[in-house]
C-alpha cells in the first residue's frame, strides 16, 4: 500500500486520477487543497502552496510517499505552487515519487501570450536535482473533448478541431498528421498501475488511439449519421492564431477572451499538424505503460464516440 497525495485532486484530470486510486481499495490517497476537508473515503489536506516549510510538514506529518501533480500549470501562480510542492516534498524526507503536471512529450509551439512550455521545462529541470524518482505522464492528447456536451468532461469544455455538436470541423493543414487521442479514464487506470511498478521510467507514454484527423472527421460523420462542415486552416495562418471558428466555443469568449482562446486553438492545431501529439512517433526505444502494463484495457476513439453519441437523445 503506498500513500499518494494528489495536487489539484479535486477537480479536472485530477479527480479522475484520485477516484481510481481510491477504488482500487490498494492505496490511501489524499488530495492536496488550500481548505481540508473529507468528501467519502478521500480526505482532503489543507496546504499553503506559498510556504515550502508548510507543505513539506503536511506532507511529512501524513507520511506521504507519492506525490503527483494535476495542477493546471499555464500562468505564473499555479507555476509557483507547483516549484513549492517539489522542493517541499524533497523537503519532507517521505516523499519519493513525484510526477508533475504535464502530459506532452515536447513544447507545443506557443502563439500569443499563451506559453506554458517553459513553465514545464523548469519543473523537470528541478526535479531532477532532488533524490527523489519522478516521471512524465505523457498522453497525446484528451479524448474526452469529443464527448461534450453529449456527457459532462473534467477539464474545461472546448470544441478542438472538430465540434460535435454542431458538425462543425477546423482541420490543421492537410490533416494527414497522426495524432494520439486518449481518454481520461484511460489515463486513470495507467496511472494506477503505475504506482505498483518496481521503479519508474523517466516518461511514462500512454497511447490511447493513434489516428489522423481526416480519420476522426470520417468516424465523427459516420457516429452523428451526417456531414460535417469542414473548413482547413494552413499552417500560415495558424502561425498568426487565425483559426476558424467553431460554434463549441463562442459561449467561451465570456470567461476568455477571443484572441486568447485562439491562440492556444492555434498552437494545438500547430502542434497537430506538426505530429507534437503523435506519440508512436516519438517513444524511441522508450517501452509504453501499455507494454509494461499490458492488462490495463484502453478506450479508442470510435468506440468512446460511439459510446456517448450513439445514446444522446438529440441525435
Amino acid at each position: 500500500m503506498v500513500r499518494v497525495a494528489i495536487a489539484g485532486g479535486s477537480g479536472g484530470l485530477g479527480r479522475v486520477i484520485t477516484q481510481a486510486i481510491e477504488a482500487t481499495k490498494r492505496h490511501e490517497v489524499f488530495v492536496l487543497s488550500r481548505k481540508s476537508s473529507q468528501a467519502g473515503h478521500i480526505q482532503a489536506l489543507e496546504i499553503d502552496y506559498s510556504s515550502v516549510d508548510g507543505i513539506a510538514t503536511t506532507l511529512r506529518e501524513n507520511r506521504i510517499e507519492v506525490v503527483l501533480s494535476a495542477i493546471g500549470v499555464i500562468f505564473e501562480d499555479a507555476h509557483i505552487a507547483q516549484m513549492n510542492l517539489i522542493e517541499g516534498a524533497e523537503r519532507s524526507g517521505t516523499v519519493k515519487r513525484f510526477a508533475p503536471s504535464d502530459g506532452f512529450s515536447k513544447p507545443v509551439p506557443s502563439v500569443i501570450e499563451y506559453n506554458s512550455t517553459g513553465y514545464r521545462v523548469k519543473a523537470m529541470k528541478k526535479l531532477q536535482t532532488t533524490g527523489m524518482e519522478h516521471t512524465r505522464f505523457i498522453i497525446g492528447f484528451l479524448m474526452d473533448y469529443y464527448g461534450f456536451p453529449a456527457e459532462p468532461i473534467p477539464v474545461t469544455p472546448l470544441a478542438v478541431v472538430l465540434d460535435m455538436d454542431k458538425c462543425r470541423a477546423a482541420i490543421p493543414a492537410d490533416g494527414n498528421a497522426p495524432v494520439t487521442f486518449t481518454h481520461s479514464e484511460t489515463i486513470a487506470k495507467f496511472v494506477v498501475a503505475s504506482l505498483d511498478l518496481p521503479s519508474w521510467p523517466s516518461k511514462s507514454w500512454i497511447v490511447g488511439d493513434t489516428i489522423s484527423w481526416n480519420e476522426a472527421l470520417a468516424i465523427a460523420e459516420d457516429v452523428r449519421g451526417r456531414d460535417f462542415d469542414v473548413f482547413y486552416d494552413s499552417i500560415e495562418d495558424l502561425g498568426q492564431a487565425k483559426i476558424t471558428e467553431l460554434p463549441g466555443n463562442v459561449a467561451r469568449y465570456a470567461v476568455t477572451p477571443k484572441p486568447f482562446l485562439d491562440g492556444i486553438l492555434s498552437a494545438w492545431s500547430l502542434g497537430f499538424a506538426e505530429g507534437w501529439f503523435n506519440l508512436p512517433a516519438q517513444t524511441g526505444t522508450d517501452r509504453t505503460l501499455n507494454d509494461i502494463c499490458p492488462t490495463v484495457e484502453v478506450l479508442g476513439f470510435r468506440a468512446f464516440l460511439e459510446k456517448v453519441w450513439k445514446r444522446d437523445s438529440r441525435i
